[in-house]
């Protein structure tokens, strides 16, 4: 009985571990996150403030940027934060704001060249249509219409467009890309699909 008891309450902790939870950001504030289930889980984050955010991953023995980007008003997005790493969310509204954030199975490893070079740009949304993109080890950001994201990703990593359950490779990174570029994701699916 004992064992059926404690099997029960580890189960029943790790049905909370994945639990929605709200998260409130004052005004021109920032918050740090840090949870043990960063190890084994992503974080989805769901805003429906109406206020964009910035979203970044801080390595804390280095206190730098690893990766981060623009959370649209009404935006969703999955990110990697690994072990120990601190997810930080700042809000650089003039109004109070809040959004949820709950953790999700964590994708497989399928890039991650330790010492890559990154680039800072920005993803655009040229279009009337939100567009779901896959950035493995990442995010999975649903780019609002005519919104931008900035973004710090790796050499070589892949973004991907999702239509359905397919998934098609929109854009590689390399060094065509200079820091501070505005990439035109709508026109790169069109020129897809034209082809």
């Amino acid at each position: 009985m004992k064992t059926l008891t404690l099997l029960a309450s580890m189960l029943f902790a790790t049905v909370l571990m994945v639990k929605n939870e709200k998260i409130e950001i004052a005004s021109m504030k920032s918050v740090e996150l840090t949870y043990p289930e960063f190890a084994t889980y992503d974080v989805n984050l769901s805003n429906s403030s109406g206020t964009p955010i910035d979203v970044s991953v801080i390595n804390p023995i280095t206190n730098k940027q690893v990766k981060g980007f623009g959370l649209g008003a009404y935006g969703n997005a999955t990110v990697s934060v690994d072990k120990n790493h601190i997810l930080k969310l700042r809000n650089n509204s003039s109004k109070n704001m809040s959004l949820s954030i709950d953790f999700v199975k964590k994708e497989p490893d399928t890039y991650n060249p330790e010492n890559a070079p990154t680039v800072n740009f920005t993803l655009h949304n040229s279009s009337l249509k939100s567009i779901p993109l896959i950035i493995p080890n990442v995010m999975n950001p649903n780019l609002s219409p005519m919104s931008n994201s900035g973004v710090s990703l790796k050499m070589g990593q892949k973004i991907y467009y999702k239509i359905g359950s397919k998934k098609v490779v929109i854009l590689t990174v390399d060094d065509s890309i200079q820091p501070g570029d505005k990439i035109d994701v709508a026109k790169l699916i069109r020129d897809i699909k034209k082809d």
